[in-house]
């Protein structure tokens, strides 16, 4: 048994047991890993307050090999997002990154370059209006697959490696990228995309993190591309569930329209 220590990311805690918790965190030097946390909702424990979902924390705990279950023994508070707790929308998309995250990644792996990511996209999501959160979240699962080796490709057909010029394409969330006219009875079930949100999501990935508020996708562009995206990664996810994370913006934004005169 040893002891490692890292700084790492909350994704997710639930009780355990009476006095205890299990918090899932993804961890820069380890991955994701599952940690108990005994004692942590006594009374007089300081640790639950710095285990809450969304904390940047630096952990030690005593590692032993096979097991899912690693036992904390230390935790220190690290920056904190204090903008995303005001505001319902950033809660919403910055619960839905690390809901992705612990969904997808399986097991302790070394992280680097996914909590990087997460990282920047948490600071960017407190740091930026509520109205780039959008855009700030298909970005972050843009790149998340592209850390995967998996990223949708935008630019260019998958069948011939030609750019389309065509008015639409189609997007096949199989396949992992769009079709031109000549190539689409590759995937009978491939979805229809104009041309314009293909180049849309190609400026998603490129723009720098601070000037994605600069784009307005609207109408079309937009429910197109919440389409795509979310059939991608319904692929991905072996059991087909929606994130509840996204069921619970979309309750937001419903309630926001029934408010509107």
């Amino acid at each position: 048994m040893a002891i490692r220590s890292s700084e790492a990311i909350v994704l997710n805690r639930i009780p355990l047991g009476d006095t205890s918790l299990l918090v899932t965190v993804y961890a820069r030097a380890f991955g994701k890993v599952k940690l108990v946390a005994r004692g942590a909702r006594r009374p007089k424990s300081r640790m639950a307050s710095s285990l809450q979902p969304l904390r940047v924390i630096t952990v030690s705990f005593n590692h032993r090999e096979n097991r899912e279950l690693q036992n904390l023994s230390k935790v220190e508070a690290g920056p904190y997002f204090r903008r995303i707790g005001e505001d319902l929308t950033k809660v919403g998309y910055a619960s839905a990154v690390c809901e992705l995250v612990n969904r997808l990644v399986l097991g302790e792996e070394p992280g680097e370059q996914l909590f990087g990511l997460i990282f920047r996209t948490l600071e960017a999501i407190d740091q930026l209006s509520a109205d780039a959160c959008e855009m700030l979240f298909w970005r972050f699962q843009i790149e998340f697959a592209d850390v995967y080796g998996t990223g949708p490709e935008f630019s260019a057909c998958l069948g011939c490696g030609e750019r389309p010029e065509e008015a639409t394409v189609r997007f096949s969330p199989s396949l992992g990228g769009i079709l031109c006219r000549d190539c689409q009875a590759q995937d009978g079930e491939a979805m229809q995309l104009s041309l314009g949100t293909t180049r849309l999501l190609s400026r998603v990935r490129e723009m720098p993190l601070e000037h994605l508020p600069r784009l307005k996708p609207v109408g079309m562009s937009r429910r197109e591309i919440q389409r795509a995206i979310r059939a991608f990664y319904l692929y991905q996810l072996d059991d087909g569930r929606e994130l509840k994370s996204l069921k619970f913006l979309e309750s937001i934004e419903e309630d926001g329209q029934e408010r509107k005169p």
